[in-house]
């Protein structure tokens, strides 16, 4: 067998020690916890200090978003008038937890009648339409709010004018060269890109106008599972909803939330962003990627012990369904692309008709994470046009990738790494090269290889359970503020100490002087069935504190590992 070579480009932070010790030494903090803070953006001791200590007091008052007042005047208007209001989500957990939020906002600030509504994925598409409107009106609706969406929805507004529906848009995606014709428009992108709130979620916009309304905060906890769901920065506001937000499920349990982590099989004590990311979120998603997203909003919402088992059990099933389909629709991908796709190749975009549509996307998202390249999986609506879904992946923007299709689709949105679109049966071809060439522009022709961005050099003697501890101040763990990574270099690889658990894991012990720590690299058996583990190795890890009959010890979980090199900043 060979020995290992490394799977990935490894990108070493360098190291300002000067910086560093300062920051260390004026937060009274280890020097590694401190160029963490740095690597993040973090520099002063009052910005270090507030990330390490997330609190209330750190969001910005609401009404410093564009289009806030006049809302909270429409809403408080409705309020004095005893006047019926629309809650309009969007099905996936974002939306939901957006809905869930606003809904249960407007009735704390005295609105008698709310209502909720969402599209249906697979029958109306994403957004609010100019039918909803229509059907709002005829329900005795006199406000409709939207929720995850409205940004783009110029013909509904232009409808709610002339039924004299008023409407409120409160969204977070990127916006058109122009606004709906709106009573108000929220959305924090409306404002400065360096504010605290420029990149909250749906679920956030949707907490500061009902914090706005009601003057002290509610609902962290679902504010929490949109946040961390939609897959925006932890950084800013987003990371103080996930950190209070965490701190508020273990608190107060909400019923759905307790109920669905039952059915996941983990109890509230061990929430964190990764279980709602891994565990609830893609539940609550099942929903509205078989069904419609109603289910989910039920279990947010409801105070009944009986029906929240029932609906979690449901979300439970659901999953395993939707993971089913998902399995089988990425191994009918595999085969079509190991058939075709050429190193060349710089993107992604499969359709098929019987593909199921509530599933595209995160096939869309494995196939990237597979093969390095922006991915679009398509599928056949019943409308007769291709919908797609789409992931960018590092260095490609994936707006900028369809606003260069633009005459090609029928309509699209999104964002940078994610985006959803529609296309003309005859214009898939077209579109497809067009992408390509824009993925070519973009990416360039050179080896496409992925990165694994290390935070900082350690030796094994610094990885005490102190130090992994410190690291902890830096949860919750998410997009932009990643669980630090580390490379130790030209470590020993114990002799004999490989095994293999599970069929499916490795685990190994390293020495460096006489400090040795167990390694544990996931899904890697195949790996090292085919690949020798080398004498001496360079390995990039993710400290952790592993339990184990009550025993407590260092563990390190592998990422990527190779021969030892004399300088591990090279690759």
């Amino acid at each position: 067998m060979t020995a290992s070579s490394a799977r990935y480009q490894w990108q070493i932070a360098a190291f300002d020690a000067k910086t560093a010790d300062e920051l260390a030494r004026s937060c009274g903090i280890p020097r590694l916890l401190a160029l963490m803070l740095l690597l993040r953006g973090v520099d002063t001791p009052e910005d270090a200090r507030a990330f390490l200590r997330p609190s209330l007091q750190q969001l910005s008052c609401p009404f410093e978003l564009d289009g806030m007042r006049a809302a909270v005047e429409r809403v408080r208007a409705a309020k004095s008038r005893n006047e019926s209001v629309l809650v309009f989500g969007d099905y996936d957990v974002d939306g939901v937890a957006a809905t869930a939020i606003l809904a249960q906002g407007l009735r704390r600030f005295g609105i008698e009648r709310v209502g909720c509504d969402m599209p249906d994925r697979f029958t109306e598409g994403y957004g609010l339409m100019p039918e909803h409107v229509e059907k709002a009106k005829e329900e005795g609706y006199s406000l409709l709010i939207t929720v995850d969406n409205g940004i783009s929805a110029h013909a509904a507004a232009a409808r709610a004018r002339a039924v004299g529906l008023d409407l409120i848009i409160t969204d977070h995606h990127a916006l058109d060269a122009t606004l709906p014709d709106a009573v108000a428009v929220v959305n924090p992108k409306r404002g400065p890109s360096d504010h605290a709130t420029a990149m909250i979620a749906g679920a956030g916009v949707a907490f500061k106008l009902a914090l706005a309304l009601n003057e002290s905060p509610n609902a962290l906890d679902i504010v929490a599972l949109g946040t961390v769901s939609d897959i925006v920065p932890l950084l800013g506001e987003n990371r103080i909803f996930t950190a209070l937000g965490l701190k508020h499920i273990k608190k107060y349990r909400r019923l759905g939330i307790a109920k669905l982590a039952r059915a996941a099989s983990f109890s509230l004590e061990d929430i964190s962003a990764q279980k709602i990311g891994f565990q609830l979120g893609p539940r609550l998603n099942a929903a509205g990627r078989l069904d419609t997203g109603h289910a989910a909003l039920e279990l947010l919402m409801t105070d009944d012990e009986a029906r929240a088992d029932m609906l979690a059990k449901t979300l439970n099933k659901a999953n395993e369904e939707r993971r089913a389909i998902e399995r089988e629709i990425y191994e009918q991908a595999i085969e079509t692309l190991e058939a075709f796709m050429t190193e060349e190749q710089r993107s992604i975009v499969l359709a098929r008709e019987d593909w199921h549509q509530g599933v595209v996307g995160i096939v869309a998202s494995r196939l990237q994470n597979r093969y390095y390249r922006p991915s679009i999986v398509f599928s056949m609506g019943e409308d007769g046009y291709w919908h797609g879904s789409a992931r960018g992946g590092p260095g490609f923007n994936m707006i900028a990738a369809l606003q260069a299709c633009d005459g090609l689709l029928l309509k699209y949105g999104g964002h940078a790494a994610a985006a959803g679109m529609t296309v003309a049966p005859e214009y898939l071809s077209d579109f497809r090269e067009r992408f390509e060439s824009e993925a070519l522009r973009q990416l360039g022709a050179g080896k496409l290889q992925p990165r694994l961005q290390v935070d900082a050099m350690v030796a094994l003697g610094q990885l005490d359970s102190a130090f992994i501890r410190g690291l902890e101040l830096l949860e919750p763990y998410g997009q932009a503020n990643p669980q630090p990574m580390f490379c130790a270099a030209d470590v020993e690889v114990v002799p004999h100490s490989m095994r293999v658990l599970k069929d499916l894991h490795v685990k190994f012990s390293v020495r460096q002087g006489d400090v040795q720590i167990d390694v544990i690299a996931f899904q890697m058996a195949e790996r090292f069935c085919t690949e020798s583990l080398p004498e001496r190795a360079d390995i990039v890890f993710t400290p952790q504190i592993n339990t184990f009959n009550n025993v407590s010890a260092v563990q390190l979980v592998l990422k990527d590992l190779r021969v030892a090199s004399r300088d591990a900043r090279g690759n």
